[in-house]
């Protein structure tokens, strides 16, 4: 199973934090650097991920629980992903 951490201290600005979720996710040249995109390219995982989110808190204003929402919406679409938010 993959694991990836995300922390929000590393997302203090919207740039920061679509920089900062291709590195983790990997994600490809197309990604269109918004959270529509991001669910859409996440959604097609076929292999069992574990997102862990912390110092959700320090998301970029406004994006923290938008991104929270995200990744609870993938585990009920996706049964690969589970997530945790500490």
């Amino acid at each position: 199973m993959r694991e990836i951490i995300i922390d929000g201290n590393e997302m203090t600005t919207k740039v920061e934090m679509h920089d900062y979720l291709k590195e983790k996710f990997l994600l490809p040249y197309y990604y269109a650097r918004n959270l529509d995109s991001l669910y859409q390219i996440l959604i097609k995982e076929s292999d069992p991920v574990r997102i862990t989110i912390i110092n959700k808190d320090k998301i970029a204003l406004g994006y923290g629980a938008a991104l929270g929402q995200l990744f609870k919406e993938l585990a009920v679409k996706n049964p690969n992903y589970i997530i945790e938010i500490k």
